[in-house]
């Protein structure tokens, strides 16, 4: 895991990697205070837990439950290892049948999953891994700090001045969710790439991982590879996460004894 962590480092410029870029930072100041933010994020990850839980919608499978523990705590301690900020945070993720995504990561280390699509893609531990460390590259990049400051600036800070109710805002119209988009398929690209390597940091396999996105691609139609929404085709990214693999498997091999 040393190795692994520091060849992350590496390519990444320092510990701080996932820091959130300059600019987003600065619409972060200007629209809500962080924990302001943030508390909207877990209040709406609270309300799908609450409403599953009524519903009795949360998976109660113990072993495919203790199989995605294990999992989130290896991911989790990754996280930990090639970003400060996290050391300690204790993260969760939680099945719910018919979640209706296949998962999603909300501040407060916690990511839902779609209990269904884990069975339907029968996913091992390693592209388990992999999905668990896409989100968790959502949590460290502020990606959803920063769409409730596209929210404020879209909008207008008067007409939502808290953070509460931009969120709800954007959830109440989908025209917001295309206005967002292009910024949403940058963020998409980053945590592939910032997913992959703390899934790199983490000890699954590669390869096997990489398994992942040909079954996402068999679930593609012709027009989602046309024309993606917020993530790239599965192909795409599958390269993308591949490209990363190889500097870092490059990066480790030159750090090792006997490496050039």
């Amino acid at each position: 895991m040393r190795t692994c962590v520091a060849v992350v480092l590496m390519l990444f410029g320092g510990a701080s990697f996932a820091q959130v870029p300059p600019q987003v930072a600065q619409q972060h100041r200007a629209a809500y205070p962080e924990t302001e933010a943030a508390a909207a994020w877990r209040a709406l990850a609270s309300s799908y837990v609450r409403k599953a839980l009524e519903a009795r919608a949360v998976d109660r499978d113990p072993a495919l439950n203790a199989r995605v523990d294990a999992v989130m705590a290896a991911v989790g301690a990754a996280v930990a290892a090639v970003d400060p900020r996290f050391a300690g945070a204790a993260w969760k993720a939680i099945l719910i049948e018919d979640f209706g995504h296949g998962a999603a990561a909300f501040p407060g280390e916690t990511i839902l999953m779609d209990a269904n699509f884990v069975r339907r893609l029968q996913l091992d531990d390693h592209e388990l891994a992999l999905i668990l460390a896409h989100e968790a590259a959502h949590v460290l990049a502020g990606h959803a700090l920063a769409k409730l400051a596209f929210m404020a600036e879209f909008v207008g800070r008067e007409k939502v001045p808290t953070a509460l109710m931009a969120l709800q805002e954007y959830l109440a119209r989908d025209s917001y969710a295309a206005a967002f988009r292009p910024q949403a398929r940058l963020q998409e690209r980053e945590a592939d790439r910032l997913g992959a390597a703390i899934f790199f940091a983490s000890g699954y396999d590669p390869q096997r991982a990489l398994a992942l996105f040909d079954k996402l691609a068999r679930l593609e139609s012709e027009e989602e590879r046309r024309n993606p929404g917020s993530h790239d085709s599965a192909a795409a990214r599958k390269r993308t996460v591949a490209d990363v693999f190889a500097d870092l498997e490059r990066q480790q091999a030159g750090r090792e004894p006997g490496g050039r």
